[in-house]
């Protein structure tokens, strides 16, 4: 699929999907990342594939409601539209991470775990990917909605510019 073409996947879809909702999400996520194993920069995409522990979500595997839920007030996950109706962008910004469009860096965690950061300018979506010898996984995915979001991830490209 081409950047350009990207659109939401349900139009219309609530802060509360229904459940044939949930399961056409689902359904594009197996076909991008389950059905046939996602090979990127030569590693394969590793897939947590234990059920989820969050309500309402016991029938997915973690890594999906990972990408389709975020943290809510008491730090609970909660179902987050946006990332969910753009569950088909992961894969492709991945497969075009070479392009213009999007900006690539890299930014230790406090911890010292590198994490590679692809954004979507244009559109206002980041993946962030983790290396797990030999593996890559998807560390999350999200819409910046807001501009403090922005200048964070800003702050952090900068820094990774910097480096050079």
């Amino acid at each position: 699929m081409d950047l350009f073409e990207l659109d939401d996947l349900i139009v219309g879809l609530s802060a509360d999907p229904t459940y044939d909702q949930l399961d056409e999400i689902y359904e594009v996520y197996c076909r991008d990342f389950m059905d046939v194993p996602f090979v990127f920069k030569g590693a394969t995409l590793k897939i947590i594939m234990d059920a989820s522990v969050i309500e309402g979500y016991e029938a997915y595997p973690e890594t999906f409601v990972h990408l389709i839920t975020r943290k809510g007030q008491g730090r609970q996950r909660v179902f987050d539209r946006h990332r969910a109706n753009k569950i088909h962008w992961i894969k492709c910004i991945l497969e075009n991470c070479e392009e213009e469009e999007i900006a690539y860096f890299e930014y230790p965690e406090t911890d010292g775990t590198l994490r590679e950061y692809y954004w979507y300018k244009e559109e206002s979506f980041l993946v962030i990917m983790q290396r797990i010898m030999p593996n890559y996984i998807i560390v999350s995915c999200f819409h910046i909605d807001n501009k403090r979001n922005k200048e964070y991830f800003e702050e952090r490209e900068g820094w990774y510019q910097n480096q050079g």
